[in-house]
């Protein structure tokens, strides 16, 4: 008799290890540009040419996400992933060469693409090998080696930088993927393309999917642009100057991949959903008390419970958003997902810079407690678990 538990087969533990690599290649493209953009050519990052860099990897990976539903249909889910990765491979080595601001531009636009199809059908891919019982640690094990990339490739992506061979993480990132490729070549099953033709955004009027994708949205929007605009808070507070913070950084993506790994894997045990709220409400209570202005300690104690909490998270809403579909419909909706993301990043930087011009950080922290709210609002009133 195989075993109940699926994390006990050796099979469907090595296609985990090899999503989860998946998973730490591709975040290593989402993540270190921010850290490079000091080192870039200044003809590339002046008159607004750093922001558009990194609008370009997330207008690609948003693309990407909604093509994966349609290509794992037609070539199924392996293949999708497959030739994702491949195209990621490429793009991160040319990026080592590219002559010019207009080729890697186009380069990060190209790999964004690869990311957001690749990262969709990979999820899908663990929404197909885990259990729904099984799935929110499966689900944690993946997010975290995507947090991962945080502590890893910024240190080494700043290092490179000052070794004035910025070009080389791309290199660095380019070997992981292929290690990954190749990983996912033996270890993740074949199976048919048992994807829905024509799902796509056909999820969306399946009960429950609008409202955990507006939750997603509110949720990944909020606090990945606070975070980003806490780095410039930070250092005009005199609190940690901005040459300083990288290890800040570091430390927080450490506590992200523990929050992951540590606590993900108890929404087995209490259900996906009342994880999620639980979560919800830890994540409202930490902006608002972040708002109020407390001491150092205070403030740095709810940073570490953000981190560990936001990326705990992840992995649950994940499977509880995967459960809402039948599952010839996983890469489709993990699509959308990925979408949503990119759109919520999109939407929330629109609405916070008039009302941090207006009222400063407090204002998004406020901001980003209420949609943290709202997050929990969608989940609580819109989705139920099936079991």
């Amino acid at each position: 008799m195989p075993p109940s538990d699926p994390s006990q087969r050796v099979g469907t533990r090595l296609a985990a290890a090899a999503l989860a690599l998946v998973a730490f290649a591709l975040n290593l493209n989402t993540n270190v540009l921010g850290a490079l953009l000091p080192f870039l050519p200044a003809a590339w990052t002046e008159a607004g040419g750093g922001k558009l860099l990194l609008a370009a990897a997330a207008v690609g990976s948003a693309f990407g996400a909604l093509a994966a539903g349609p290509l794992a249909a037609r070539r199924g889910r392996r293949a999708t992933l497959l030739g994702g990765l491949s195209v990621f491979v490429v793009t991160s080595a040319l990026h080592a060469v590219a002559p010019a601001f207009e080729w890697f531009l186009a380069l990060r636009l190209v790999s964004g693409f690869a990311v957001g199809l690749a990262y969709a059908t990979a999820s899908a891919l663990v929404a197909e090998l885990w259990p729904y019982a099984h799935r929110g640690r499966a689900m944690s094990t993946f997010t975290a080696a995507m947090f991962l990339a945080i502590p890893l490739g910024l240190p080494a992506a700043v290092a490179l930088a000052r070794a004035d061979v910025w070009v080389g993480i791309f290199v660095v990132q380019a070997a992981v993927g292929g290690l990954g490729l190749w990983f996912a070549l033996r270890a993740v099953p074949r199976t048919a393309p048992i994807e829905r033709v024509g799902g796509g955004f056909a999820v969306v009027v399946v009960p429950g999917v609008a409202a955990a994708l507006a939750a997603t949205m509110l949720h990944v929007g909020s606090f990945f642009v606070t975070v980003q605009l806490a780095s410039v808070w930070l250092d005009e507070q005199g609190l940690v100057a901005k040459e300083q913070q990288l290890w800040l950084w570091v430390g927080l993506g450490v506590v992200s991949v523990l929050g992951s790994a540590v606590l993900g894997p108890l929404s087995d045990r209490v259900g996906k959903r009342n994880f999620v709220l639980l979560t919800s409400i830890v994540l409202v209570a930490s902006f608002a008390v972040m708002a109020r202005g407390p001491a150092v300690e205070v403030l740095a104690g709810c940073g570490v419970l953000l981190a560990a909490t936001a990326a705990a998270r992840t992995g649950p809403l994940q499977a509880l958003v995967s459960n809402l579909v039948p599952s010839d419909r996983y890469a489709a909706v993990m699509g959308l997902r990925g979408f949503a993301m990119q759109a919520g990043v999109a939407l929330f930087a629109l609405a916070a810079a008039p009302i941090a011009a207006e009222f400063e950080f407090r204002g998004v922290l406020i901001l980003a407690a209420a949609c943290q709210f709202g997050s929990y609002v969608a989940i609580r009133f819109g989705v139920r678990e099936r079991r």
